[in-house]
């Protein structure tokens, strides 16, 4: 009986001695529990050399700030009252109140969703981080009242929490008024008096300023700074900086504060949008149909009859698209099954790879319904040619006006993001608003002059008469590429990106 006693023991001590708050373990279902309260996030926390991951817009609404994306500057700000962190995709250089820092990790896009480092923000912005090794759980709480409070759970003891949180057991006690070592599974826990959230930045005016009671020219004036003050920032409201002065307190406009920094962001923007991006197709199948070939059959006509591209069809026949085929000669037909793919909410769309999925969702001749995002306006539309991506057109006259009037009222290369309805499927795509390379009412492929855009001599690639629109317009999947380079466009990759929900 003793020599069991000892092994438990022995057993314990080796397991209280070896535990210890680390984040080299985390993984994706890692839970993130925020007040006391599980946060279930779209997208799965990361680790990124040792920086916890994750989702930044869900993250800030559930301590009670924001997040906002732009996608020119390629910036993400967060916020927790009048404090700001600011970071760049994929630049380890974030701007806190202005004030340029190193960060353990950068801003980065996984599974769609724009994530950040997780303690690193949390610290910035006022609140305290805990991983909790034994339950693969981060913690993450904002002070109520100055104290950290955790809600006890189940198989917590006194050591454990204190352990957790880098506390004593008697420190617990005390803060607690607990005579005895026995918690109860939702009892409240003060666990410790939080630091004292403040940060104080030294700066200047660089130039006269006018200090405001609020953050805008409209409140009231408590005092003016002459060029060169020396002031303090303490927080940053949009484009107002907080401040403690000689002159009075308040908020001072953006352009006339000037901070010595000793770090500087990347030159260079993101190449995230400019290249492929993965899409996961690992549910993909593809399966193989006989095919008779009939009487005046040619390559490309089965491969539009089957929505497949016919360098597709005769790579797998071992042909090329001028192989001479015969009535009644045997070929194999690829046929493409792309499952429905997860949507974060009904108003996003599923994200397809154009050449490995979207092209045999929307093949040549298939007919849709587009739906812009910001307006919800919609008008219907075909794919009438297309290979780096979809040539469309509209359907009627009525769809071209309605299409221009989403473009501001006249044609332009304006990309914008939408929806396109098709077999009740619902497809996150990108349009640019200008028709080209055609003329409407000139038979279709007929050699012509002044096709639209300036497109001058040449095919006419207008094959719906009497629409109203000249030409065809470009509509992008993910990783679709210019017909005019084979490169790919960085605005319409952050285009679908969006309009499937990207965050």
């Amino acid at each position: 009986m003793l020599k069991k006693m000892l092994f438990v023991f022995l057993a314990l001590v080796l397991a209280f001695s070896t535990y210890s708050p680390s984040y080299a373990d985390i993984s994706a279902n890692t839970k993130v529990i925020i007040n006391n309260r599980i946060v279930v996030f779209y997208a799965p926390v990361s680790n990124l050399n040792g920086a916890v991951l994750v989702p930044a817009k869900e993250f800030m609404e559930s301590l009670g700030g924001t997040f906002t994306y732009n996608s020119d500057t390629m910036t993400g700000t967060t916020s927790v009252g009048e404090n700001e962190l600011k970071f760049r995709l994929d630049d380890s250089i974030a701007c806190f109140d202005g004030k340029y820092i190193q960060s353990p990790a950068p801003m980065k896009i996984l599974n769609y969703r724009l994530m950040i480092p997780a303690e690193f923000t949390s610290g910035k912005l006022g609140a305290e981080c805990y991983m909790d090794t034994r339950r693969n759980t981060l913690n993450v709480f904002l002070p109520v009242d100055g104290k950290i409070i955790y809600n006890v759970v189940s198989g917590d003891t006194l050591w454990l929490v204190s352990q957790l949180f880098g506390t004593t057991v008697s420190s617990l006690k005390q803060l607690n008024g607990l005579t005895g070592d026995t918690i109860m599974v939702g009892q409240r826990l003060v666990i410790k008096n939080s630091y004292q959230f403040s940060t104080v930045l030294p700066a200047y005016t660089t130039a006269g300023a006018t200090i405001r009671s609020g953050a805008g020219f409209d409140f009231s004036v408590p005092g003016y700074l002459a060029a060169w003050a020396n002031i303090s920032i303490v927080g940053k409201n949009n484009d107002w900086y907080k401040v403690v002065t000689t002159k009075g307190n308040g908020y001072i406009y953006y352009t006339v504060v000037g901070m010595k920094q000793e770090l500087a962001p990347n030159t260079q923007q993101s190449s995230y949008f400019q290249g492929e991006i993965p899409v996961d197709t690992s549910m993909d199948t593809v399966t193989y149909i006989d095919y008779s070939v009939q009487k005046g059959d040619y390559m490309w006509a089965i491969a539009f009859k089957f929505g497949i591209p016919d360098y597709e069809l005769a790579a797998v026949n071992n042909m090329n698209a001028s192989t001479v085929l015969y009535p009644a000669q045997k070929i194999k037909i690829p046929m493409h099954n792309i499952p429905v793919k997860k949507i974060l909410s009904p108003q996003y769309g599923e994200i397809l790879d154009w050449f490995k999925e979207a092209q045999y969702i929307f093949p040549m001749g298939k007919t849709g319904k587009l739906t812009d995002i910001a307006t919800g306006k919609s008008f219907m539309v075909k794919r009438t040619l297309g290979a780096n991506h979809s040539d469309t057109e509209t359907l009627t006259a009525q769809n071209s006006q309605i299409m221009k009037d989403i473009f501001g009222g006249t044609w332009n290369w304006t990309r914008r993001t939408f929806i396109l309805d098709i077999d009740g499927r619902r497809l996150a795509v990108s349009v640019a608003g200008m028709p080209h390379a055609g003329v409407d009412g000139v038979p279709y492929l007929q050699n012509i002059d002044n096709r639209s855009d300036n497109y001058g001599y040449g095919t006419n690639y207008d094959s719906i008469s009497g629409n109203g629109m000249n030409g065809h317009f470009d509509l992008y999947f993910l990783n679709c590429m210019k017909h005019v380079d084979n490169k790919i466009d960085a605005a319409h990759q952050y285009n679908v990106l969006s309009a499937g929900g990207l965050q």
